[in-house]
């Protein structure tokens, strides 16, 4: 085992998705030396690489209080109204610069869209930001976990971390700290999100002293392609208009649950994954997908580019056959709490992307998710440069600290080991319960059963060590996973109503006493409901 290596620097950033790159670029800009830590490449295998390329802003024909509002109502009413209205005034400017910088792209009414994507447009996205960092002097550092904050008396100094192949471990001192690891969404069975979004951000905050908040909200997607090879690729929500969605006994299910609405994979995007959901408990489905079939549609009344439309006929031989699709998870909600310039509850740390709550409320519309990340990275990486503190402020306990951190750390990645078939075991078990008692579909017998669940298998957990770092990875990105689960679940049961992503059969309707913030917190090290908050349904900054 290699003794710990020490790097420091003014701003250091975790996560090299959208709102990473733009947090650090935006550090670097304003003259901190600035570290970058990702788990993967720079740019790769995150949810920015896999998404669709659709930044929704504000334009001539959509002004900046029709992007507010579409947001608030998509939201039924909890967004974080600030948070909100700060977000739809920068992201035109935003997503302006970015293609000043070289991203190519379709300009809509409602946005812009990556030219020549629409299955995955994130490398687009990515590659231009990876190259602005570079040539902003940015030191990237990949493939290393990120364990651990330094937080001392209330203020972040640092984090701690390994090398994900070698099992080097790492002291990351820095002045301020941006968190950006991105969300959940692989804690369920059935997802389209990048493998490695197993929910490190939440655990790294809640260990860190911090609340989430809003964790029960989370999003579905009713149309990802099903089958090997296809598991992140969604149907372009176009198509959804034009198609068929059959169950094996032939049904069409948007006639049979009257599903009428247009654009119906954005305004009944819910709706439309609570039908499928059903239809899988009821034994409709093929090995749980169902078949998309745009025979007979006409192609020329889609609302994409040829250039799209040839990219999605290559890649599921429309319009000569139907394709097998599936709902799946596709966005978290929560997160942690901010403020308008990306500045937590702990001082000298700071967050950005989908690690944060509140801005989309009880469920995001389409095309936020990347404007959103852009916006708040740059603003999270302005604070973190304008407010980094010295390197050798409170270093003495960041060391004791870091200390204490990595001995365990070692250990555990030097131990007798746990085998690769419990930990893969463990973590099928986890994403089933979460899917069956946690996803689109919820109850209060489900949500209390899948509480115990949980905690059976996170006791496990607690006894297990790992064997190198392969073991250790997989190790501690599972206990990431359980106290996301238990954080989603726990929220999800406190609110015995129906909002947005979040359906309780028991509570079917939506409450106007729950208009409220639910906030969990680490209890005897498990995330439990600390307090709820009114939300406050105001829009000026």
């Amino acid at each position: 085992m290699h003794d710990h290596e020490a790097l420091k620097a003014d701003v250091l950033i975790i996560g090299g998705g959208i709102a990473g790159l733009r947090a650090a670029l935006e550090a670097a800009r304003r003259g901190k030396e600035t570290l970058l830590v990702t788990k993967s490449p720079p740019g790769k295998a995150n949810n920015t690489f896999y998404a669709g390329g659709f930044f929704r802003h504000a334009t001539d024909r959509v002004p900046v209080e029709k992007h507010v509002a579409s947001t608030m109502e998509g939201g039924r009413g909890v967004n974080v109204g600030h948070l909100v209205r700060r977000f739809a005034e920068e992201a035109p400017a935003m997503v302006g610069e970015l293609l000043s910088m070289g991203m190519a792209a379709t300009l809509l009414d409602t946005g812009a869209h990556c030219k020549g994507a629409p299955l995955i447009g994130g490398p687009r996205v990515s590659r231009v930001l990876v190259k602005a960092c570079w040539e902003a002097g940015v030191r990237v550092v990949d493939s290393v976990v990120v364990t651990d904050l330094l937080v001392d008396e209330g203020a972040c100094h640092g984090a701690v971390g390994y090398h994900k192949r070698t099992g080097e471990r790492f002291l990351l001192h820095a002045g301020s700290v941006v968190l950006a690891t991105g969300g959940a969404g692989a804690v369920y069975a059935c997802h389209n999100n990048a493998p490695g979004a197993t929910g490190d951000g939440y655990g790294l905050a809640l260990r860190a002293g911090l609340q989430l908040m809003d964790m029960e909200f989370v999003q579905f997607y009713p149309l990802v392609f099903a089958g090997k090879g296809s598991a992140r690729m969604i149907v372009p929500s176009p198509y959804a208009d034009f198609g068929r969605i059959l169950n094996v006994q032939g049904e069409d299910l948007k006639e049979k649950y009257h599903l009428h609405e247009k654009p119906i994979a954005q305004v009944a995007r819910d709706r439309l994954s609570q039908a499928l959901y059903r239809e899988i408990a009821s034994g409709h489905s093929s090995r749980g997908a169902f078949f998309f079939d745009l025979r007979g549609a006409d192609d020329t009344a889609i609302p994409l580019s040829d250039e799209a439309k040839a990219l999605y006929r290559k890649k599921t031989g429309y319009p000569f056959r139907p394709v097998r699709v599936t709902p799946a998870c596709h966005y978290t909600m929560g997160g942690v709490q901010v403020s308008d310039a990306g500045r937590t509850g702990v001082k000298g740390l700071f967050a950005a992307g989908e690690v944060v709550g509140g801005i989309h409320g009880a469920n995001r519309i389409a095309g936020n998710s990347l404007s959103e990340a852009l916006v708040f990275g740059a603003l999270a990486g302005r604070s973190a440069a304008d407010e980094a503190w010295a390197f050798f402020y409170g270093k003495d306990r960041a060391m004791a600290q870091a200390g204490a951190l990595l001995e365990p750390l070692g250990r555990l990645l030097s131990g007798q080991g746990t085998g690769a078939a419990l930990l893969a075991s463990l973590t099928r078990d986890l994403g089933a319960l979460m899917w069956d008692k946690a996803g689109i579909v919820r109850t209060g017998e489900s949500l209390s059963c899948a509480l115990r669940e949980i905690d059976e298998i996170m006791d496990r957990v607690s006894a297990l060590s790992g064997s190198g770092p392969g073991e250790g990875n997989r190790l501690l990105a599972l206990r990431n996973r359980g106290l996301s689960a238990r954080a989603v679940c726990a929220s999800a049961l406190h609110r015995t109503e129906s909002r947005g992503a979040h359906h309780r059969d028991d509570f079917p309707g939506e409450r106007g006493d729950w208009r409220v913030h639910i906030h969990v917190g680490l209890v005897e090290g498990r995330p439990q409901v600390v307090r709820t908050a009114e939300a406050v349904e105001e829009t000026a900054g």
